[in-house]
């Protein structure tokens, strides 16, 4: 065999081409190298762009049982059809990219059948020649047993003294020598990674298929095969990308506007009667009850922020947590408590123009006369350091389950005084520019005989509030800059799980439960319709929460137990042209019960749904949050 100059070629060394240059001798190694730079990039594109696996079209190397101790590798291509060789090696042969090597087999042959099993011929000295080691035969054990059938797949320098036809005929010297691809199918406990004892330097491998072996069974049945292999390996064309999900292919594979979760699971979804969801997110799970209100918002650095009343620490503190939603992968979230020492409750929170939170809480527990109410306000890295304000320190009185919104210049705070003598809703209006209250003291709404059912929402710079005053439901609209009131009593009887929606100055809706179902209150102008009974609804039906998102459509969450007397969150979306609803379609399932829900649209996002879920024990609620997919 003539001498060879070694191998050249340095694939970090980003050499790219080899040129040739006057006076300057071409040399083997100039001309292998250009060679094996070119093999290196088909190589890597196969590896990294397409990836392992049998293209479509064809069905090389599927395993195949039903023989003794044995069975069949196929070759899964069409019989050839005698034109060429070139023909049949392109459209006539089974195939599989292995680490980017593409590798053939042109007839179905038995494991035992290869060159290299160790019941053939010759066998030995071929492994030693190729430096391979010989595959054993399979025998039959005592115990069922697990195997792995994996494709073998190296390259070996083929010389004319290996093979005579590369003496060119005619003038008797040897040609070039070649580069062969060689495969072996082999079996064992798994698939030989670098450092393993059977992994060999220089060879690439793939599983096949597993074999299930049962006791004292030589057969190797079809049934106890399962095959391993990547199938159908096709390039698709680009314009399948905006076909399926409607984005730009060049938008689609930086990462814009990709789906969040798979068409399939999308459909899949729909198709059991649930809406497509991202995964939860926990927001607190841990020991004691966490309670969620209606405080949960949006805050001006896309960020989902949940304030809720936690005893987690023993007492009731007033805990918050921000949810960042540029992060998609996210899964739980740290939680913030602030406050301290004595019970602290029933929060409400929003966030003001200029950027700060604001958290409004009660000082004791519901019904306790010393229960005050304190307001802190603040960026999000020094809001429980904030100092303490005072909305409310009426005397002997409960000053209790608080809520607060924003409308201009003005926060309002409604809430219910409760003692000896008092029982009523009452509102004070705290001016968030310069930190005054225009109220010395807390202005009346109503009075209350016991009901503490009431919301409050606003928009167009009034504020809307729905209370029941434990005989009837009114609907008020309080102008907070002239500070007048104007109440709208609505039907008398049972009215809870109060829900205001404020969409404009002249337009609102009241969602509440009357007990056999769902009822709604709407606003046109300056008139209050209804209520009208949101069709579907039940005495299953309770805490409804709705929100209209960035394209007009109203979406409602609420709270229906199912026929394994279970709660869980469900949602109904409102036809803007008829204003029927939906059929419910529930979020996706969640172990234990669901309940107290509150929904945020979210710009580009669709809706966020927060909820409490009690899978840790009936006396330990925990808050989960998850996106809601409402469109792809």
């Amino acid at each position: 065999m003539a001498s060879m100059t070694s191998s050249t070629f340095h694939p970090l060394l980003r050499y790219v081409n080899v040129r040739l240059q006057q006076g300057v001798p071409i040399v083997d190694s100039d001309v292998n190298e250009l060679d094996d730079v070119r093999k290196f990039e088909l190589r890597a594109f196969l590896k990294w762009y397409v990836g392992d696996g049998v293209p479509e079209g064809t069905n090389g190397f599927q395993i195949t049982g039903g023989l003794s101790n044995d069975f069949t590798i196929g070759a899964g291509a069409p019989a050839g059809s005698g034109s060429t060789e070139l023909d049949t090696a392109l459209a006539h042969t089974g195939r599989i990219i292995v680490d980017g090597l593409d590798v053939m087999i042109t007839a179905d042959v038995a494991f035992s059948a290869q060159p290299l099993h160790a019941s053939q011929t010759g066998s030995t000295a071929l492994a030693a020649k190729l430096g391979v080691p010989v595959v054993p035969a399979l025998t039959m054990t005592g115990s069922a047993t697990t195997l792995v059938a994996y494709l073998d797949v190296w390259e070996h320098l083929v010389t004319p003294d290996d093979d005579p036809n590369l003496i060119l005929p005619g003038l008797g010297v040897e040609s070039c020598a070649r580069i062969k691809r060689e495969w072996v199918v082999r079996t064992g406990a798994a698939v030989p990674v670098s450092g393993a004892s059977d992994f060999l330097a220089g060879h690439s491998y793939t599983a096949l298929a597993v074999l299930n072996r049962p006791a004292s069974s030589t057969l190797i049945a079809p049934a106890n095969i399962v095959d391993k292999r990547q199938r159908r390996l096709l390039l698709p064309p680009a314009h399948l990308v905006l076909d399926t999900v409607g984005v730009d292919p060049a938008d689609y594979r930086s990462g814009t506007n990709r789906p969040l979760i798979s068409l399939r699971a999308a459909i899949n979804s729909l198709l059991a009667g649930q809406l497509p969801t991202t995964g939860e997110v926990a927001v607190a799970n841990g020991p004691g009850p966490d309670l969620l209100g209606k405080a949960v918002f949006l805050d001006n650095a896309n960020g989902l922020v949940i304030v809720w009343q936690s005893s987690q620490s023993g007492t009731s503190q007033v805990a918050l947590a921000r949810i960042d939603l540029t992060n998609p992968s996210i899964t739980s979230v740290p939680a913030t408590t602030l406050t301290s020492a004595g019970v602290h409750a029933a929060p409400a929170a929003l966030m003001l123009p200029n950027g700060d939170y604001l958290v409004a809480y009660q000082t004791a527990a519901t019904e306790d006369p010393n229960s005050d109410l304190k307001l802190k306000r603040g960026p999000l890295g020094s809001l429980a350091g904030a100092g303490e304000v005072t909305v409310s320190d009426t005397a002997s009185v409960a000053d209790q389950k608080v809520q607060a919104v924003l409308a201009g210049d003005f926060v309002v705070f409604v809430f219910d005084q409760q003692g000896a003598s008092t029982d009523k809703w009452s509102y004070r209006r705290y001016k968030h520019t310069d930190n005054s209250f225009p109220d010395t003291s807390p202005v009346q709404l109503a009075t209350n005989s016991g009901s503490r059912a009431m919301h409050t929402a606003s928009a167009g710079g009034l504020v809307f509030i729905a209370f029941h005053d434990g005989t009837k439901l009114t609907a008020s609209i309080l102008n907070p800059v002239t500070n007048t009131v104007a109440n709208s009593p609505q039907s008398a009887g049972p009215a809870t799980d109060i829900h205001v929606l404020a969409l404009s100055a002249t337009s609102a809706l009241v969602f509440y439960s009357t007990g056999s179902g769902l009822s709604v209150l709407t606003l046109n102008g300056t008139t209050w319709s209804g209520p009208a009974a949101i069709a579907g609804t039940d005495v299953n039906d309770s805490q409804p929460n709705a929100v209209q998102d960035a394209d007009g459509t109203i979406w409602l969450l609420s709270t229906r137990k199912f026929s394994d007397n279970t709660n869980h969150v469900v949602v109904r979306r409102r036809n803007a042209a008829s204003g029927d609803w939906t059929a419910p379609q529930r979020l996706a399932p969640s172990p234990g019960n669901d309940g107290f829900p509150a929904g945020v649209p979210v710009p580009g996002q669709g809706l966020w749904a927060v909820w409490a879920n009690d899978r840790n024990g009936t006396t330990n609620t925990d808050l989960f949050a998850r996106r809601v997919i409402t469109a792809i």
